[in-house]
């Protein structure tokens, strides 16, 4: 039976107004077809978010209007293992842990979370750049780092694919953990003599359903444009992420050379812009008055805000944001030098080798022949 996650939005409510609701779900569930399984509240942020097997969406919020009337404001299919990698659980927590309510039947547990995605910059192509041997041996090394530090500021590893995506349900937690891993790969680069590698950090906060269909979805996109760009072992977050840092390491947002925070505006206009020029990825024309009247700003305060908070102008970004594309081509679909250039809306493939290799000091043939590929 698919599993769902809903999200109620409810200013005022307590945990035990919560777990009253709870009760009431539980006392009618089998008449949906449905199992409560069991949820987060956020008193501070009045937010609660249930965990229910049912037949359908729809029934969930059915059952929910029955028992107690509070109608999920969005409702989202999720995956047993995805929410354990975020939240921590997937069933009610041990009485035993839970010292902030003197009831065990009341939880008192947030769903809100810091998100951090961290990688070495360029990673995928430290095979042509540095050797198989040493290039693992980076990676070997960095992959362990992060693994290690991530659970001694008790966060979860979500993704470790390309990228470390790790969750944390401390602000300060994720912030410390960043800075940890900041200097921890440039000492380790010194002490065993290994290329100078860059690392990007980013760093988000949000809720597990908040309008996108995807379990954390809008918080994974912003930590991950973040990380996009953030300049090298720099850490890139947000100003409501600073404010909520209680760490003792806060002398470090006064130092530009170790965190970046970005504001609110900068924060939506960074979102509108990756947004637009994902959209237009395949487009072949570069044509910036497009991009200014869908932003709604004229053309020179996007190229004005686009380098103030990239620190490329418009073009560039839009050439970065596909030569970033045309990796995954070539590493995932197999797609050769001509067509990775034309599906992405080069002129030609010379022009798109000139591109790859200005950006990367790697050509995208030599590329090819790491990934073993016949055709380029």
């Amino acid at each position: 039976m698919p599993l769902y996650m809903d999200r109620h939005n409810v200013p005022g409510l307590t945990s035990r107004d919560a777990a009253a609701a709870h009760l009431k779900d539980l006392e009618i569930q089998k008449d949906y077809g449905c199992m409560c399984i069991t949820y987060w509240v956020d008193e501070e942020r009045g937010n609660v978010f249930c965990l229910i097997e049912s037949p359908n969406k729809q029934v969930v919020s059915e059952m929910h209007n029955r028992a107690h009337g509070l109608i999920p404001h969005d409702i989202i299919e999720v995956d047993s293992n995805i929410v354990k990698s975020f939240l921590g659980r997937i069933q009610d927590p041990d009485p035993s842990n839970i010292d902030s309510a003197p009831d065990p039947l009341i939880i008192n547990d947030p769903a809100f979370r810091s998100l951090l995605d961290v990688d070495l910059r360029d990673r995928v192509l430290f095979d042509c750049m540095y050797g198989k041997p040493i290039s693992s041996k980076i990676i070997m090394n960095f992959n362990s780092l992060v693994q290690q530090s991530v659970q001694h500021y008790a966060g979860r590893i979500v993704e470790s694919h390309e990228a470390f995506l790790a969750s944390f349900a401390s602000v300060t937690n994720a912030v410390d953990c960043a800075i940890h891993l900041r200097n921890s790969i440039q000492f380790q680069n010194t002490c065993l003599n290994l290329p100078n590698v860059e690392i990007k950090i980013g760093i988000s906060t949000g809720f597990p359903v908040s309008g996108n269909t995807a379990l954390f979805g809008d918080a994974v996109k912003k930590a991950k444009r973040l990380s996009f760009i953030s300049e090298a072992n720099r850490i890139c977050l947000t100003t409501d992420i600073k404010d909520q840092y209680k760490g003792i390491a806060a002398q470090v947002f006064k130092s530009s050379r170790t965190i970046r925070a970005i504001n609110a505006d900068e924060e939506l206009f960074l979102g509108q812009l990756m947004d637009a020029f994902q959209h237009s990825i395949v487009e072949p024309e570069t044509n910036m008055e497009k991009f200014s009247q869908q932003l709604g700003v004229s053309t020179s305060k996007l190229y004005r805000n686009t380098i103030l908070i990239t620190g490329l102008s418009p073009i560039d970004l839009l050439k970065e944001i596909k030569l970033g594309a045309a990796i995954r081509l070539m590493q995932k679909q197999n797609k050769n030098i001509s067509e990775t250039s034309y599906e992405l809306g080069f002129t030609n493939p010379s022009y798109f080798t000139k591109c790859f290799k200005k950006r990367f000091n790697v050509l995208p043939a030599d590329f090819l022949k790491t990934l073993h590929l016949v055709s380029v």
